[in-house]
């Protein structure tokens, strides 16, 4: 069970009622701002839903889902001669409902009433009533029916007179009822109540006579569909005494209960209104405290969701029952001593549940620093990641770099190296080379000169080498060679003179020698 109030300090407080009161935490709501007037109520899921208007001239709505609480500003109105003078959330199973009535002091400005309705997924204006200035509405009283039905009882002052309004808002269509004029009210009235079952609306309010006070009863029935059906308002109480917040309750009779004189006092009626019994006061001890709360439940399906009482301690509603006794009704048998009395079974389970409620809340604590430890693992990730791709860049940069280097080393090399081929046969020393297809043997030399063996000069046959070369020949072997070489060098053809690039040969019997004149480079 929730409790909402407004503290001495202007600040919505709240605790859950436990079996214990001293165990009750209270915590402030809103507490940046100090707050005129609120309105709170609860859903079939258990939201808290609080409609603040605040000393700043802004209307904000307060939404707790479980978890944690959430704003939204509904209106913030700019002129200071504007005002909120009456403000109301109610609730049905899941559906919400916010109304609201915006004022302004000056004649000139224009009133207005809007109702809002959230039907799970998003807010919806349903109507804006554009009141006239000078009409003087007052929004008297707003009910929620087991049905869901909303009914609005508003007055205005028109023409020197005062009249009642009702108009109802059907969830079925989504549309309100064409207001229309139930009552003519007298001076002093205040303290409007509408209680609407499925037949008839109840209606009372407090007047103030010359002699005291008295409440009035006004009974129509419910819809309104002719002017016929409602009754002329009876006087249920009247007396020195002035009663203070009047209600009523529909249980298995009609009761109204009210406070005075610190003691909570009602009257019932078995008829549906038409005879009251005497007032009676509630039995209570002196350490008991008197409470009026606006008592929002959906675990009584014939009970409209939200009541207004008078009770005990937050008893919640009061259990009157007839008495045997007594003709009057008798209210709550005497409250049994604490100690001694066993604690019901619905109230451990309700401890039961603070206490489940309490290790949700821890739980909760716990994921959301985990949630901040994860977000933080995250962000250290997410910076390495960083650090290694930016790591890799470089590293990239580098073998980029190192490739241009070896490439340009190369290109320089290749053009200061001497030709290898060339090199080498600058260096190479004379060789002799056995030819593969002759058994002759080829020496090859360098020189300057060429000569060239035509080849019309043959090498002489076996034998005549054997003559010329015998150690008894009386020629000399040296002048034969030297004429030899002398008539080859005169009668050499043009033929082996053509290209001079032509390697020389030159065949001494079975030896033949080529001679290159060019140099090498």
């Amino acid at each position: 069970m929730w409790r909402f109030f407004l503290s001495p300090e202007s600040n919505i407080v709240y605790c859950q009622l436990d079996s214990q009161p001293e165990s009750q935490i209270h915590n402030p709501l809103l507490d940046w701002q100090q707050v005129k007037d609120f309105s709170a109520t609860i859903d079939s899921s258990d939201n808290i839903h609080v409609l603040a208007y605040t000393t700043a001239n802004q209307l904000i709505y307060c939404h707790w889902d479980g978890l944690k609480w959430q704003y939204q500003t509904v209106e913030s109105l700019r002129s200071s001669m504007q005002s909120i003078p009456y403000l109301a959330v109610t609730a049905y199973l899941n559906t919400i409902h916010v109304l609201y009535q915006i004022k302004g002091s000056s004649k000139s400005n224009t009133e207005m009433l809007t109702h809002y309705r959230w039907n799970g997924n998003k807010w919806i204006k349903q109507k804006t009533w554009a009141l006239p200035p000078n009409s003087f509405t007052n929004i008297e009283n707003l009910f929620v029916d087991n049905l869901g039905n909303i009914h609005l009882l508003f007055s205005q002052h028109q023409n020197h007179q005062t009249q009642l309004f009702y108009s109802c808002f059907s969830p079925s269509f989504s549309s309100w009822a064409t207001p229309i004029a139930i009552y003519k009210l007298d001076n002093g009235c205040s303290d409007f109540y509408l209680y609407a079952d499925s037949q008839n609306l109840h209606i009372i309010w407090k007047e103030k006579e010359d002699n005291g006070y008295v409440i009035k009863y006004l009974q129509a029935r419910n819809g309104l569909q002719a002017r016929n059906n409602i009754q002329e308002a009876k006087i249920i109480y009247s007396g020195q005494e002035e009663p203070i917040l009047p209600t009523l309750l529909l249980l298995k009779d009609l009761y109204c209960l009210w406070e005075m004189k610190n003691d909570i006092y009602f009257i019932s009626s078995k008829d549906g209104g038409n005879t009251w019994s005497s007032p009676t006061t509630i039995p209570r001890t002196s350490s008991d405290n008197l409470t009026f709360f606006y008592y929002t439940s959906f675990d009584k399906p014939n009970l409209p969701p939200t009541l207004r009482l008078w009770s005990i301690n937050y008893k919640g509603i009061l259990d009157l029952h007839d008495s045997l006794e007594h003709p009057s009704l008798q209210a709550i048998p005497p409250i049994p001593d604490k100690k001694n009395d066993q604690q019901p079974i619905y109230a451990k389970l309700e401890k039961k549940v603070a206490e489940i409620e309490q290790q949700l809340d821890n739980i909760t604590s716990a994921l959301y620093a985990f949630q901040e430890q994860l977000l933080q693992n995250s962000k250290s990730i997410y910076f390495l990641e960083a650090m290694i791709k930016k790591l890799n860049f470089q590293v990239e940069q580098l073998r980029a770099s190192t490739k241009q280097t070896f490439y340009n080393g190369n290109i320089g090399n290749k053009e200061k190296k001497p030709d290898s081929h060339k090199e080498q046969d600058s260096q190479t020393h004379p060789t002799i080379q056995t030819s593969k297809n002759t058994p002759d043997n080829h020496i090859t030399l360098p020189t300057q000169s060429t000569i060239k063996v035509d080849d019309d000069v043959t090498a002489p046959d076996t034998n005549s080498r054997q003559t010329t070369l015998h150690p008894h020949s009386t020629e000399q072997p040296s002048c034969d060679l030297h004429s030899k070489l002398k008539n080859i060098s005169d009668n050499q053809t043009p033929q082996a003179m053509q290209s001079p690039t032509t390697p020389q040969r030159i065949s001494l019997g079975n030896v033949d020698i080529i001679v290159n004149s060019q140099e090498e480079s």
